[in-house]
């Protein structure tokens, strides 16, 4: 996991946490901070697991922390952030140490997250995506298009 690590400290990835905070600031809904990163990295892994799949523990970890650093180029200019993270996304993995290969399925993976279309990765961020979103304490909750079906998902785990 030396390479997940290498992604936290680097300079540019905290600089896309910071610009995504600051376009969040007055947000009252879920955030899309390290915090959320990190629950989504953590589930997503744990789906992989369950899945036997764990040569992909490294790909799945990172692809979690990555997922949403495009939403600071959402706020700015409407693009979707799911495929502005893309190029962001690209140079932070190399830096880190992952392949060519590894890197463009964290990336496909990363694309996908909120409409997988055959990528096991994105399959596993989206669905980690809705289950580390705390609906039961959140204060948008009255007013969020998420928060119901958020709930019903919570309640139909099977734990």
């Amino acid at each position: 996991m030396h390479r997940v690590r290498k992604i936290i400290a680097d300079a540019q990835y905290q600089d896309y946490l910071a610009r995504t905070a600051e376009a969040e600031k007055e947000r009252i809904y879920c955030k899309h901070d390290y915090q959320h990163a990190l629950y989504v990295a953590r589930i997503s892994c744990l789906i992989a697991l369950e899945s036997r799949r764990f040569e992909l523990k490294p790909l799945v970890y990172a692809a979690g922390l990555l997922h949403d650093i495009g939403r600071w180029v959402e706020y700015a200019t409407g693009e979707d952030h799911c495929q502005a993270a893309s190029p962001l996304a690209e140079p932070l993995l190399f830096r880190a140490g992952f392949s060519r290969e590894e890197t463009d399925v964290i990336i496909e993976g990363i694309v996908q997250h909120r409409s997988p279309q055959g990528s096991k990765i994105g399959e596993w961020l989206a669905r980690a995506d809705d289950l580390s979103r705390d609906c039961y304490g959140c204060q948008g909750r009255p007013s969020c298009y998420k928060a119901q079906q958020m709930l019903r998902l919570h309640r139909s785990l099977e734990l």
